[in-house]
């Protein structure tokens, strides 16, 4: 049964006492472009940062990620009220409301509320239609960013009913503010629509993953071309008004492939979009997931962390319907080859590099997709393009026992560019260079690739990079290409050596015989951010990881003042297994976009005899845990340990202290 609603009298609301709602207790952190009902209420999320509107020149309108251009041409006025993101739908819940159960209950939550009297909520139920504002809502929470509102009668005879919903800019006399046309460049303080539009609407609740598929760099490509159109029916959904009355939970199937997760950031950065780092600042953040197609939420699955480049975002590995496109195919090679989730975190904007907000994004991703997925803790995975490869450095020599293997694809080895024998941008001793700090990735497995004629990460800082892993005695590759540029591996999309690596070193070290360890605080978060250290040592701890150690070694104190570094060389002589040197490789290839040469090395390892002993030694450390059953040692071994300042030992055992030993 389908009724037609007059909203002309659906909403008169003025007068009308608003009812209570009581707690959602539902958190949206949920695949965008889909629904679901959960216990009374009809939920849908969607996609966020996607409020763009009608597609009405080619591409020209100003973006804060410049190498991922939005479909739409709407643009907000300059300032602080509407934080460029002020008509951002991110939830609609629709429950029956008593105490008749005649009436409709409607929360729309949006991504930026800075302003109640900004928003404007167009509302379409079978087809009759109106405007919400301040004027007319219940209630308007700022502090949940939502909006609610009543459609009277809505729910009468059951059946169901189609509702549509989107947002604008509120024109102050109850309407939808109309645009003006041409450019945000040239009218900055204006809400500017590109070319001419009768189109008002910023973004469309309803843009489902059947109808956006996996095109549009913002995921608003089919909203935007139909906003422009005018044909606003393809994103009408049918609320099953019986569904509703029963209370009845359907939750949306998990389905294999390309798709948008939200999470809800324990980080709390303002609101809206800004143009300078963090541009990204909503409690609400995306990211780009891959499922692969058996997966099996039974069976333990490996994840692999794909970072973005600088200038792109989350969905940079999207691919798209044209098998031509960039990126086209990366996800599913990576399925074919690795068989792994693969989540890309936006990082709170294109130029983070993972670092301090953006660090605790990718961390928090990293968590998310802990909680919501079976992740085998023994397969994750790190890799990205340019500035995602310095991410991965950094990620593998701050956390190394995560990780199985690593790849990076034309990363600087530093925050900037080092154009070796010159210094890197930062200076040598910048605390997030990462070349002095490869001691710790021992036992992460690396995959280099790098062009010669790339204009934007100088080929030679790369190679100084890639001989460090060498001369430590690490296992690695590193192809390098004599005619690539810095964008030729990306328009190839072609990635087996890569994701072969990774497939080839599949299982993480969890207790070598040997750890050694850079451990510099200073490179945890600028300035010793007292926000960004406490969020970080709870997400470490939230995926398994640590930052005062690795492996069987843990609670590395710093000796000394704020930015000095430690270092850790330890071997345990009760585990056998012991690296007796290494392999050369040397060889040309042809795979990729030109010829290249391979050179690397392989870990020799033999068994000797077990003892009870530690041995090594450490530098500027105060003091350090062993856990002695992972180590396999007793509880008192023998310790030959150099210190060029006095330090503890201290054993430990199932978490227990069960001795010590002063060094130094």
């Amino acid at each position: 049964m389908r009724r037609t609603v007059l909203l002309s009298t659906i909403l008169v609301l003025a007068g009308m006492p608003a009812m209570a709602d009581p707690p959602t207790g539902v958190s949206p952190k949920k695949i965008a472009g889909t629904w679901r009902y959960q216990t009374g209420k009809w939920i849908y999320t969607d996609f966020v940062y996607d409020d763009y509107g009608a597609d009405t020149i080619a591409r020209g309108q100003p973006n804060v990620v410049t190498l991922a251009p939005t479909a739409g041409d709407f643009r907000y006025p300059g300032g602080d009220t509407e934080a460029g993101n002020a008509a951002d739908i991110v939830e609609v819940r629709v429950r029956i409301s008593p105490p008749d159960d005649d009436d409709l209950r409607v929360h729309v939550r949006l991504q930026s509320l800075v302003d109640p009297a900004l928003p404007a909520i167009w509302v379409s139920v079978d087809g009759a239609e109106t405007i919400v504002t301040e004027h007319n809502a219940d209630e308007i929470d700022p502090t949940e960013n939502t909006i609610m509102f009543t459609l009277p009668g809505a729910a009468a005879g059951g059946g169901s009913i189609a509702l549509n919903v989107g947002a604008g800019l509120h024109d102050g006399d109850g309407g939808l503010r109309e645009g003006v046309p041409g450019s945000a460049y040239a009218q900055p303080d204006e809400f500017t629509t590109g070319g001419p539009t009768e189109a008002r609407l910023f973004d469309l609740a309803f843009n489902t993953r059947a109808l956006e598929g996996r095109g549009g760099a913002w995921n608003e490509d089919v909203q935007s071309r139909l906003l422009a159109e005018g044909d606003l029916e393809p994103f009408a959904q049918t609320i099953d008004l019986d569904a509703l009355a029963a209370n009845e939970t359907v939750e949306p199937p998990v389905e294999p492939g390309y798709a948008v997760r939200i999470f809800e950031s324990r980080q709390d950065l303002g609101e809206g979009m800004r143009g300078s780092f963090p541009q990204y600042r909503g409690r609400l953040q995306p990211y780009a997931l891959w499922i692969p197609e058996d997966y099996d939420p039974q069976t333990p699955t490996p994840l692999l962390l794909n970072l973005h480049s600088l200038s792109v975002h989350h969905n940079q590995y999207r691919g798209g319907e044209d098998p031509a496109a960039s990126y086209s195919t990366m996800y599913e090679q990576v399925e074919d080859g690795l068989g792994a989730i693969v989540v890309t975190p936006l990082a709170r904007g294109p130029d983070g590099w993972y670092q301090d907000e953006a660090l605790i994004d990718t961390l928090e991703v990293w968590a998310d997709a802990v909680e919501s997925f079976n992740i085998d803790p023994d397969r994750v995975y790190v890799g990205g393009y340019s500035m995602g490869g310095f991410g991965t450095y950094r990620l593998a020599t701050l956390m190394p026992d995560s990780f199985a293997s690593a790849v990076s694809i034309v990363g600087p080895p530093a925050d900037g560019i080092w154009a070796y024998p010159a210094e890197p941008t930062g200076g040598a001793d910048d605390p997030t260079f990462t070349h002095p700090q490869l001691e710790s990735t021992l036992h992460v497995p690396f995959w280099i690739t790098q062009g010669v004629e790339d204009e934007l990460v100088p080929f030679t800082g790369v190679t100084v990079q890639a001989q460090r892993f060498g001369e430590l005695g690490h296992e690695y590759r590193y192809a390098l290409h004599p005619v690539g540029d810095h964008f030729a591996f990306a328009f190839l999309d072609e990635w087996s050596r890569e994701i072969g690596w990774l497939a080839s070193h599949p299982t993480r070290v969890t207790d070598p015989r040997r750890v050694t360890l850079d451990v510099r605080p200073a490179s945890w978060a600028s300035g010793a951010d007292a926000t960004i250290l406490g969020h970080l040592h709870a997400l470490v701890e939230e995926i398994g990881a640590r930052l005062d150690g690795a492996y069987w070694v843990g609670d590395v104190v710093i000796a000394g003042g704020d930015d000095v570094t430690g270092e850790v060389d330890l071997t345990s002589g009760g585990i056998p297994s012991t690296q007796t040197g290494v392999a050369s490789v040397t060889a040309p290839g042809v795979d990729g976009p030109s010829p290249y040469l391979l050179t690397g090395q392989d870990k020799v390892f033999g068994d000797v005899a077990a003892e009870d002993s530690l041995t090594g030694r450490l530098s500027g450390v105060t003091s350090v845990t062993v856990d002695v059953e992972r180590a396999g040692l007793s509880d008192a071994p023998a310790v030959a340990v150099t210190s060029n300042v006095p330090a503890t030992i201290t054993f430990v055992r199932d978490g227990a202290v069960v001795g010590s030993v002063a060094v130094g």
